[in-house]
């Protein structure tokens, strides 16, 4: 799982057990393989604008936020709600300190045809890296400004209010979260989720984040955490070494979630190395096919770290 390029940090160490229950308890699902019958769902925009609409003669916002909006959440906003336990005051609260963020939404809506198609142009060029590709469904939703994105069972959830006006990185994010689909589909939940109850997991998350990223450069050209990448390419030398020593220690601050309140450098440094690391992994290989594969199954982060022959 994955928080979206914010300035906060991320929701996930909160929501483990949610996510535990999500992947492990559910059936392995059934979506399509076809990228055009990709859904892009908007319901959650929709409603999320009439209340915002609303409150321009209601003074009562709970109300109108509770009316409008929770009690027609769609099934990816009802996921969402009991993962990041997002509420009426949450959302309030975050339309009186971030309104311009909000103000965009009205016009992402008005511009939903262009973003269906711009998904559907993305879901193909996708099909096109991974063949076999199941196309769970993105729902894009509003979030109390956290900049949230996860993969779940239920598909893509994508919150807009930091993306409404930047088609380009809403792309990438759902990039991004299509593939940890991917990853989890190709692994089984069991395995996919058994990364996370790991003592020592420090290389793996950075690796499925990094091999995240890598299927994302490979669709659109560039990675989510594009000022980290430029970051790391700028010190390489010195952050390999860093990277190393904290992999010895198993500290994460400076390379995952927790960095995000980091002012000197960007944040979740461990998606940038982890992506170089994959690039080098499937760079070095003959077989470009298999290298996605073990890519996405990623079941032996050391191993894969030794055969990238990144560090030598």
């Amino acid at each position: 799982m994955k928080l979206l390029a914010s300035s906060c940090k991320s929701p996930f160490p909160l929501t483990l057990l949610f996510i535990l229950f999500s992947f492990i308890s559910n059936a392995q699902p059934s979506f399509p393989t076809d990228p055009e019958q990709a859904e892009l769902y908007y319901s959650d925009i929709e409603h999320f604008v009439e209340a915002y609409q609303e409150l321009e003669n209601n003074s009562d916002t709970l109300a109108v936020l509770q009316t409008f909006y929770f009690d027609r959440a769609t099934p990816g906003l009802k996921e969402f709600i009991n993962r990041h336990q997002l509420t009426p005051q949450m959302l309030k609260e975050a339309l009186t300190k971030y309104p311009d963020r909000y103000g965009l939404i009205p016009s992402m809506l008005s511009n939903i045809r262009e973003t269906e198609a711009r998904y559907k142009e993305l879901m193909k060029t996708y099909s096109t890296i991974l063949p076999n590709a199941m196309y769970a469904p993105t729902w894009l939703l509003v979030d109390a400004n956290r900049g949230i994105g996860q993969a779940s069972m239920v598909g893509q959830l994508i919150t807009v209010e930091r993306v409404a006006d930047n088609m380009e990185k809403l792309k990438k994010l759902t990039t991004h979260e299509l593939t940890h689909f991917q990853q989890a589909m190709a692994m089984g939940g069991q395995k996919y989720v058994s990364l996370y109850s790991s003592s020592e997991n420090m290389l793996g998350i950075c690796l499925r984040e990094g091999g995240a990223e890598f299927i994302t450069w490979l669709v659109n050209d560039d990675i989510t955490r594009t000022k980290s990448l430029t970051y790391i390419e700028e010190n390489e030398e010195a952050l390999k070494v860093r990277f190393k020593e904290d992999l010895q220690s198993q500290n994460k601050k400076y390379w995952l979630w927790d960095s995000l309140d980091q002012k000197d450098n960007p944040g979740l440094l461990g998606y940038a190395i982890g992506y170089k690391i994959c690039k080098a992994y499937y760079d070095k290989a003959d077989d470009k096919t298999q290298a996605l594969n073990d890519i996405l199954m990623m079941e032996n982060a050391e191993e894969f770290l030794i055969k990238s022959t990144y560090f030598q």
